[in-house]
């Protein structure tokens, strides 16, 4: 099989129809170049130049197989500055899963910050819940997930990219959805409320827990997706304690009130959204696009 070199020497000979000046540009002797050619001529079975004391013409082979050379040629350059790139994190696949949650508080902005600093690596989206991304990120799967801080310290590398205020979701025409200022855990306590469901949720599952700390709560209803305890809300079966990226799906039907935070308890009322990603990935583009998000974040 002819190789690369014996392509380059074609070309070039082919060019200049000159094998001293095609071995000037190529930077070598002229008896190395015409053996490259003999050999290229032997691989491919037929004569690609007509060779006499004055000049030096191609063959109707040799103008057949002119075009298909330089293509041969473009696509090894290309590729191999397609691998360099792929190596430097410059291009490549990036796989990203992320919640519904991480999607309405701060998807947008992570998506255009890659696309800024990463035109050529092609991100491929996945939504699901955290505990889902965990098991895709623990198979190699996934390359990084956005998700409720629930992940492992000795397998996964975490950043914090997020972090807002709960908020309580109230149905319209609910006594305390025409008060003004915080709403106190005490009085969302004594209402009906809509929690969530475990293990999909169990991020807010303990958020809650923590929030109602010793008092007696009705659930009367849960779900594992916030636009599905939205939904309950806006249907009037119940108060939901929602992160407050959630009152940007304008549900109709629904009002949301500042949770009042009890004195000591301020995590309690706060959701983070953590980057989450394997130690031992190998991915370069995860580097880039991690170290993208350091810098548009503070934390580089």
């Amino acid at each position: 099989m002819f190789s690369f070199e014996q392509l380059r020497a074609f070309v070039a000979v082919a060019e200049h129809l000159h094998f001293g000046n095609a071995a000037r540009e190529l930077r070598m002797t002229q008896p190395p170049l015409s053996r490259q050619i003999q050999n290229l001529e032997t691989d491919l079975g037929v004569q690609l130049f007509v060779r006499t004391n004055r000049k030096v013409s191609l063959t109707v082979e040799g103008e057949a197989f002119v075009e298909r050379a330089k293509q041969l040629l473009d696509l090894a350059d290309s590729s191999r500055s397609l691998m360099q790139g792929v190596a430097r994190g410059d291009r490549g696949r990036l796989v990203v899963g992320f919640t519904s949650g991480a999607s309405l508080a701060v998807l947008g902005d992570i998506l255009t910050v890659w696309q800024e600093r990463l035109p050529d690596v092609d991100v491929v989206l996945h939504e699901h819940v955290s505990r889902d991304q965990l098991a895709e990120l623990a198979a190699y799967r996934y390359d990084i997930g956005l998700i409720r801080p629930l992940a492992d310290p000795d397998i996964f590398e975490t950043l914090r990219i997020h972090e807002e205020s709960m908020v309580v979701a109230i149905p319209e025409g609910h006594p305390l959805a025409d008060g003004a200022g915080e709403i106190s855990v005490d009085e969302v306590a004594r209402e009906s409320i809509i929690g969530y469901a475990r293990p999909d949720s169990e991020y807010f599952v303990r958020k809650l827990e923590g929030i109602f700390a010793d008092r007696s709560v009705r659930v009367v209803q849960r779900a594992a997706q916030i636009h599905s305890v939205i939904a309950l809300v806006a249907a009037g079966f119940g108060l939901a304690i929602v992160p407050r990226s959630a009152a940007r799906m304008e549900y109709a039907g629904v009002v949301y009130r500042d949770l009042a935070a009890a004195e000591g308890q301020p995590a309690a009322y706060t959701a983070a959204v953590d980057a989450v990603w394997r130690r031992d990935s190998s991915n370069p583009a995860l580097a880039r696009a991690i170290s993208a998000m350091r810098d548009v974040l503070g934390t580089g």
